[in-house]
């Protein structure tokens, strides 16, 4: 990773309104549809004029999804080899949004490296590895290897086999503790010896010590004591087994036919300052019982996650890609923990950037798809190191004469920084905010606003000081603000900040509005979001595109997609945008020609989605993004950074089938021609969620499901053509038009169809798998 940086626009105009009646949670409402909607004459004249309970309406997502999911695992019939190198691994992962677990060699000599998203050093401010629990069957060595990455259940299983003797295991890092269980089971005709040793994160002995069954390694985060500094206790013990502790090893003999369990706690004192007898207590209790109950939470956790949504296309790399990516995002964020690093919760060793939150795209990337793939629990932890380093922010904004918040390119957990320089960017604190607008504007969640509104506005406050007015031009500028890291005065209207700072003052504007403060500060908002400099463009090889910058580094091709980052995730251009600047950005896209660099895929690929770039061209190179880009484990692997990756796919996929940022949702909006597809509870703006299918290029029918009421504008699905709309289960007629405005109550769900599609139909359609 080369250090580098990484608003919605509202346009349709009400031509004609209609009216018509639907039920909803005991409530008459009149639906207001925009543009030319209607209902047939005969439906109007039969419309009940009293109200008729809803239908219950089934959501066969849940199935659709864990069918789907459960189609697709990691393979491996070699150990990994990409072990210690400081990013993302090729080894079997594993974790729970704390812990994280990566399986390394085979089973004569296994090591499960064990990480932790809390276990940053507070001497180096860098992340730190935790520890390593070595599993060996010296007499299996030279056995064959074979190891799955079981991703809907969430566990690794391996089968090695030597001399017709086998062992079979299964580990998985439990949902809800922070307990590692690996289970063995000898088949064959002779016993194997095994031993368990703990290590620290770098393979040494660490201080330890037993009770009764359980031997437990203490650690601390980096080799120097400092305040605040990390520990952690790791409590391992072997049920099934008679064993011998001594040191830091467990020796035993495993018997065939017999299954045994390797368990593994780690606790941190980040998580509880009893952390070592929280680990020992946890490691000492699990009984048969224990156990079950300890996996029927852990599986029902993720059965719970996978049901929240599914897509199914013809390409079945991207497909599982796509799945891969949101196993790897349940596996590093859960809310109520720590936030994951550049890579994770698989810290094997010494981390290239300390590991850190980067804040020029890297930390912002690795949260992007929790949204519009309807895991926004998994966005949980992404505020919290950001809201620690206010105070910071704001000392360093005065140190430097600004106001508000000034951030720099690396911080760390409780108000600390990794990387305490800026270099010349001013963009770092607005990139943290795009994440959190966003956010809002996909859940609508007022509880949510009122947490990151403090930060959001500090970053305003910077920005509405920062920018300088020019008379001339009757614009705002952004002067001195470099888009790539250490560019020289002069660098001017960076097209980065240009379109994070319109995404920013939107995103105040709305939420003020809903909580109804900040009166007096809206219209200055308003007026800078509206005078803001145009995106600076420039001629490229005969096209026209954009620039970094107005004044200053121009065009750069070094493996960055800073150029385009104004689409992505500036959302300031999208397909209801004028069609000039739609193809600049287009022509950007193809200029850059960066689908596989070290730092542009975890934010080209949504880009160039959302501009409606050739959909053919999109899905090769997704396809390429997931067959010679990802490793076994599914990473998606790049040199910029880790689970920044995890965007590539998942977003890049989800806005070709659905868009929605421009107050318009659009299905299949930048989908090849001739490709059947499915998805099931895709995330819109306002809080809804999308269900729909296309075969043989027609539409089959829209799902929308109504999480917080609101206003519901689309683009009619079927141009030109009239369809048939659904409330609850009930038709309520027809409706026609180019953009669509529909009044909504709270957990309501709306049917959309071809005319004389039955509502039964809808619901076999959504019932099935894609065809073809």
């Amino acid at each position: 990773m080369t250090h580098d940086p990484h608003h919605r626009m509202k346009g349709h105009i009400a031509v004609t309104t209609h009216h018509h009646f639907r039920w909803s949670v005991g409530s008459l409402l009149a639906a207001v549809v925009l543009v030319s909607a209607s209902l047939t004459d005969a439906q109007a004249s039969a419309a009940p004029t009293l109200p008729t309970p809803a239908k219950s309406v089934s959501d066969p997502t849940a199935s659709q999804a864990l069918r789907t999911v459960a189609g697709f695992q990691g393979n491996w019939d070699s150990p990994p080899s990409v072990l210690n190198n400081g990013e993302t691994t090729d080894a079997p992962l594993l974790g729970n949004g704390n812990v994280g677990v990566a399986v390394g060699g085979s089973i004569d000599d296994q090591t499960f490296y064990l990480g932790k998203n809390d276990f940053f050093s507070t001497a180096t401010n860098a992340i730190e590895p935790l520890g390593r629990v070595v599993l060996a069957l010296p007499g299996m060595a030279g056995s064959s290897y074979h190891v799955v990455q079981n991703i809907a259940q969430a566990q690794v299983e391996g089968t090695y086999t030597l001399n017709g003797d086998t062992v079979a295991t299964t580990s998985w890092v439990s949902a809800t503790k922070n307990m590692f269980i690996t289970t063995l089971r000898l088949t064959g005709s002779s016993p194997q010896n095994a031993n368990v040793t703990l290590q620290d994160g770098f393979g040494n002995t660490p201080t330890t010590s037993i009770s009764g069954n359980v031997l437990d390694a203490d650690v601390q985060a980096g080799t120097t004591s400092a305040p605040g500094n990390p520990q952690a206790r790791i409590a391992a013990t072997v049920r099934g087994a008679t064993t011998s502790l001594s040191g830091n090893q467990i020796s035993l003999t495993l018997k065939p036919g017999v299954t045994y369990t390797l368990a593994t706690a780690v606790e941190s004192s980040h998580d509880t300052p009893d952390y070592q007898a929280a680990a020992q207590s946890l490691a000492s209790s699990l009984t048969d019982g224990a156990q079950a109950a300890l996996y029927a939470a852990h599986e029902a956790w993720w059965r719970n996650y996978w049901s929240q949504s599914f897509v199914q296309i013809p390409d079945q790399a991207v497909e599982k890609s796509w799945f891969g990516s949101l196993y790897l995002l349940g596996s590093v964020s859960r809310a109520g923990q720590y936030a994951p690093g550049l890579w994770g919760n698989w810290i094997l060793g010494s981390m290239n950037w300390n590991g850190d939150y980067h804040a020029n795209y890297n930390y912002e990337a690795a949260f992007y798809e929790a949204l519009s793939t309807n895991h926004v629990a998994q966005m949980g932890p992404y505020a919290t190191p950001i809201l620690q380093w206010m105070q910071n922010g704001e000392a360093m904004a005065k140190a430097n004469g600004f106001q508000g918040v000034f951030y720099p390119v690396g911080i760390s957990p409780n108000g600390t920084s990794s990387a305490d320089v800026t270099y010349n960017q001013k963009s770092d604190a607005v990139n943290f905010a795009s994440d959190m607008v966003m956010e809002y504007e996909y859940s609508r969640s007022s509880s949510y606003a009122q947490e990151v509104l403090p930060y959001l506005e500090q970053v305003g406050d910077f920005w509405q000081n920062y920018v300088t007015w020019d008379p001339s031009t009757n614009a705002y500028n952004i002067e001195n603000d470099a888009p790539q890291e250490g560019d020289a005065y002069p660098q001017t209207n960076s097209v980065l900040s240009l379109g994070l700072v319109h995404l920013l003052f939107q995103g105040l504007i709305d939420m003020s509005r809903s909580l109804h403060v900040n009166a007096a500060l809206i219209p200055t908002w308003e007026k800078i979001n509206s005078h803001l400099a145009a995106l600076p463009t420039m001629t490229r090889n005969g096209q026209t595109v954009f620039s970094e910058t107005s004044q200053g580094a121009g065009w750069v091709s070094d493996g960055n997609d800073i150029a385009i980052q104004a689409v992505y995730p500036g959302l300031q251009v999208g397909l209801d945008s004028p069609s000039g600047l739609i193809q600049t950005a287009r022509n950007t896209i193809t200029q850059l020609d960066n689908w596989n660099s070290d730092n542009s895929p975890a934010t080209l690929y949504a880009a160039a989605a959302i501009v409606g770039y050739n959909p053919s061209t999109l899905m090769n190179e997704l396809n390429d993004e997931a067959t010679n880009q990802s490793y076994n484990n599914m990473a998606v692997h790049h040199g910029g950074g880790g689970i920044e990756n995890l965007n590539v796919t998942t977003s890049g996929l989800d806005e070709m089938l659905v868009q929605s940022f421009q107050n318009d949702v659009k299905v299949f909006a930048d989908w090849p021609s001739n490709s059947n597809a499915k998805f099931g509870d895709l995330l819109a703006y306002g809080d809804f969620l999308i269900s729909s299918s296309i075969q043989d290029n027609t539409v089959q029918y829209v799902q929308v499901t109504s999480q917080v009421g609101g206003k519901y504008t689309f683009t009619n699905p079927w141009p030109g053509k009239s369809f048939a709309y659904y409330v609850n289960g009930t038709e309520r007629g027809t409706l026609s038009g180019v953009k669509i405005t529909l009044n909504t109550n709270v957990g309501e769900t709306i049917d959309l169809a071809p005319v004389g599609t039955s509502m039964a139909t809808v619901r076999a359609e959504l019932a099935q798998p894609a065809r073809g």
